[in-house]
């Protein structure tokens, strides 16, 4: 595996790209799709795995825009629902249609009425493409809810993707495969120059997993990195009129009553917005937490504070208490939000648009993505395909899919579906990692407990048998592997839930 990997490296220092894209979340990763499509030679590297970031931690749906009904951003409704309503369209096997509950109750907030009301408005400005908003007393869900608290709910459509949202990226990566464009994941983009005389980017790029060093040449950079956009555009001394602030988001994943099919949508207690209890596989997903971040580094990491909150909140709607012990799983992640640079703290991160903006360089040719959301990821990728055409002209190529591998799958302990094996996500899919396999290539991390090992390290087994196989495809020792692997859980889960 790792030949194979140096061989891919060197042919990057030989080649000349049209397009280089740095960061390998949705954003970066719908864009790469598209330009290969286009017949572009595209360069996407990624100092992470695939999907590393925030793109592995959001709420999986597909939102159309609900939010901005508050703010009568009505043209951002429409455009979200269109993006929505395309993607239900287009992409079949990677979005599916969701009806969502909202469950009003007997606490003081908005009136159902009034919900109701926006609901249409939202369906409206949809173009009554998904079913009409209706009211529901009796529903599966009620069995296990507060029932003295409920009033008849409220049911509209939106959509979500399958069977992650990390597995969401990674399609796109995967299904532009072959040709003259290349994909790297653990790829740090370390440095670079502009270079006048011949038009062309010199990126300095330096291999994570075997330390190769390499100089890419590109005609044209985007800047996809997230939210350490900002980091990449310092670096290279680009100037921009936008920037980031961060908005972090945590998750808990609880077991799942069988009978919970749909996504229940509640008021917070205190300041009005919602939180969503979201049935995903053997667990259901309540949150997310919105709290501004000044320091990155921290907030990719869930603090008690943040599991005290989302438990009180959900126990003020279920019959029977959710405790600590509860908890299968932890997902935190942080979004980046594009304000202008003039921009001083003090709103809410719920009042700022989830809207991209694109930015390109006056300069040089260099493209800066900022914000954005899932629901987004097409228009983004045409919009900026369409910009880069009239740049860098026609192709005159047009690149096929290769279509999906059939998937090799196999059985986990705790799961009742099988998984994707992990020697297919070694030998086709970059899988470098034991934590890339659990977290990213597959939902195992997430849907059993502790990452996999189990309340008592039950599965700790057939982690070894994983770890050795990821040993062998990459040079590295099975216990130092498991070794990593198991800190990480302890740090991120163990450790944080311990203090609650």
């Amino acid at each position: 595996m790792l030949a194979d990997r140096r061989q891919r490296f060197d042919e990057v220092s030989r080649s000349i790209f049209d397009v280089a894209v740095v960061g390998a979340g949705i954003g970066g990763a719908s864009v790469y799709h598209r330009l290969c499509r286009e017949g572009y030679r595209v360069l996407l590297v990624d100092k992470r795995d695939f999907a590393g970031g925030t793109s592995q931690s959001s709420a999986m749906m597909v939102w159309g825009g609900i939010l901005y009904l508050a703010q009568r951003d009505f043209a951002t409704v429409r455009h979200f629902c269109k993006s929505r309503d395309r993607m239900l369209r287009h992409l079949p096997d990677w979005v599916r249609l969701c009806p969502n509950r909202y469950v009003p109750t007997t606490d003081p907030g908005r009136r159902g009425w009034m919900v109701l009301l926006g609901l249409y408005l939202y369906w409206a400005l949809g173009g009554f493409r998904r079913a009409r908003p209706r009211l529901e007393r009796k529903f599966p869900e009620r069995v296990f809810l507060r029932r003295e608290r409920l009033r008849p709910t409220l049911v509209y459509e939106e959509a979500t993707v399958e069977p992650s949202d990390a597995r969401f990226v990674l399609h796109w990566i995967l299904s532009a495969a072959g040709g003259e464009s290349v994909a790297l994941n653990y790829c740090a983009l370390a440095g670079g120059r502009w270079d006048a005389p011949t038009r062309r980017w010199h990126l300095e790029l330096r291999d994570e997993l075997t330390g190769r060093e390499a100089v890419a040449r590109a005609r044209w950079v985007v800047n996809a990195a997230g939210v350490w956009t900002d980091e990449v555009n310092r670096r290279f001394d680009i100037e921009s009129p936008y920037k980031h602030i961060f908005g972090k988001g945590v998750f808990v994943g609880l077991g799942r009553d069988h009978r919970h099919a749909t996504p229940l949508t509640f008021e917070n207690r205190n300041d009005g917005d919602c939180m969503t209890l979201i049935p995903w596989g053997p667990i259901a997903l309540w949150g997310p937490t919105e709290t501004v971040v000044a320091d990155l580094c921290c907030g990719f990491a869930p603090e008690p504070e943040d599991v005290r909150f989302l438990l009180g909140e959900l126990n003020r709607h279920l019959a029977r208490p959710a405790r600590v012990e509860d908890i299968v799983s932890l997902r935190c992640g942080v979004r980046p939000l594009a304000v202008p640079r003039s921009y001083e703290a003090g709103r809410l991160t719920l009042d700022i648009s989830r809207r991209q903006v694109i930015v390109e360089n006056r300069r040089v040719p260099w493209t800066s993505l900022y914000g954005g959301k899932l629901t987004g990821c097409v228009a983004l990728a045409e919009s900026l395909a369409a910009r880069l055409g009239r740049c860098l002209g026609p192709t005159g190529r047009r690149e096929r899919s290769d279509g999906a591998q059939p998937m090799e799958s196999e059985n986990f302990p705790g799961l009742d579906q099988p998984v994707l094996s992990a020697r297919q996500a070694i030998e086709r899919e970059m899988c470098w990692t034991l934590d890339d396999y659990l977290r990213r290539r597959t939902n195992i991390a997430q849907w059993v407990p502790r990452g996999g090992l189990g309340r008592s390290d039950e599965h700790l087994a057939r982690l070894e048998e994983l770890a050795t196989l990821f040993a062998a495809a990459t040079g590295r020792s099975a216990q130092d592997e498991l070794s990593a692997y198991r800190s990480k859980i302890a740090r991120d889960l163990d450790q944080v839930l311990a203090r609650v």
